[in-house]
């Protein structure tokens, strides 16, 4: 039985979900949070040998919701923040969080052609389209889908944001009002 102390659980595969433990602990500072990130077992599962390092990135976020993709300012952060793991030369670097695709040009100049790039947004749709057809549940198409997005402030800032995560209009911004 859950109660007002009852903590918010958060699960995740890697350490990709800490962005939402932090997010819980502004937006929500009294509440327990109890966090399970099964990085022991996740690249050991798959590759036994390997090794993980991480980097926390946090001026990535506001730079990329600035538009600031290819500015001067976010190559340097980009180069202080992966020199670590340049040292320790890795050959693949996961983009762990929803803003870091969009960083994907400017990331492969910075690690050069030898390092592999993972988008954590591919593998996850990869992931859900593979659960879909197992259940049978793919749409089959061949009509266009329709996008909604829901708000419930500054539509605007959204659209602007969302279309620069997106690469595309977004037509269907709608706001509800609490």
């Amino acid at each position: 039985m859950s109660t007002a102390s009852s903590p918010i659980g958060v699960f995740d595969s890697g350490i990709g979900g800490l962005t939402v433990v932090r997010a819980l602990m502004e937006r929500l500072p009294y509440e327990n949070i109890v966090y399970f990130g099964d990085t022991a077992r996740v690249i050991h599962d798959y590759a036994p040998d390997s090794r993980i390092h991480s980097q926390a990135c946090a001026l990535f976020v506001p730079l990329v919701e600035e538009g600031w993709l290819d500015h001067d300012v976010t190559r340097l952060t980009a180069e202080d923040y992966l020199k670590p793991l340049q040292a320790e030369h890795i050959d693949t670097l996961v983009l762990g969080c929803t803003h870091y695709p969009l960083l994907k040009p400017l990331l492969r100049q910075v690690v050069g052609d030898d390092v592999a790039l993972v988008d954590s947004a591919e593998a996850m749709a990869e992931q859900v389209a593979a659960v879909l057809a197992e259940k049978g549940l793919a749409n089959p198409g061949p009509a266009q889908p329709r996008y909604d997005f829901y708000v419930t402030d500054v539509p605007l800032r959204f659209q602007t944001i969302g279309e620069r995560f997106l690469g595309r209009t977004l037509n269907n911004v709608h706001v509800v009002k609490w």
